[in-house]
């Protein structure tokens, strides 16, 4: 629902126009005042940064994580049945001692 003639700017999934912008500014200034307007909107500027750049390290650390390989690790050995001991454990191919 674009109108023409209009600018918008995609803020999430919400597309902001130019006088949806105007609005939000003259209420701002109505309940602000116009003496504390500039320390407000630079507060909201500041945070706005803070966001964008914390969110920008989350998504590069999630990034770097998910094109890591992940580590190997050595799996027990399926093929024998349980019980049985593994062929090298009493020596090099000799049975086991009788006691």
């Amino acid at each position: 629902m674009r109108r023409e003639g209009t600018t918008a700017r995609n803020l999430g999934s919400r597309n902001v126009n130019v006088f949806e912008i105007v609005v939000i500014l003259a209420v701002a200034l109505v309940v602000i005042g116009p003496e504390k307007m500039p320390e407000v909107l630079r507060a909201a500027g500041k945070v706005m940064r803070e966001l964008r750049s914390a969110s920008n390290t989350v998504l590069r650390e999630l990034t770097e994580a998910l094109d890591e390989e992940p580590p190997k690790r050595e799996l027990p050995d399926t093929t024998r049945p349980s019980g049985a001991t593994p062929p090298d454990s009493h020596g090099a191919g000799q049975p086991p001692e009788k006691t």
